[in-house]
């Protein structure tokens, strides 16, 4: 089977980046490293098995579901036969 393509939305982008942003300046660039490599690692383990996440909600055709990235984000997606969509990253320790 041929490997989802993951896709994220603008809005989670933003949020992604933001959190970074504020990690290396009170963190330290190491720090933030590591936590993008923890989060696209498991955003590659949800596109090889997304069923792993957690249904939260049910909209139209589609399940939305969450996934905890290591006690630090929350990845909020749905996905297809091709694509994963993800839609949210809650951060669990809001900093800004």
């Amino acid at each position: 089977m041929e490997m989802r393509k993951l896709e994220i939305a603008k809005r989670a982008s933003m949020k992604l980046l933001a959190q970074a942003m504020w990690y290396r300046e009170h963190c330290g660039g190491s720090f933030v490293s590591t936590l993008m490599e923890t989060i696209f690692d498991d955003l590659d383990a949800l596109c090889q098995t997304p069923t792993i996440g957690r249904v939260y909600t049910i909209k139209g055709k589609h399940d939305y579901r969450s996934f905890v990235s290591r006690r630090k984000c929350i990845i909020k997606y749905w996905y297809t036969g091709k694509s994963l969509y993800v839609v949210d990253f809650v951060f669990t320790n809001v900093n800004h």
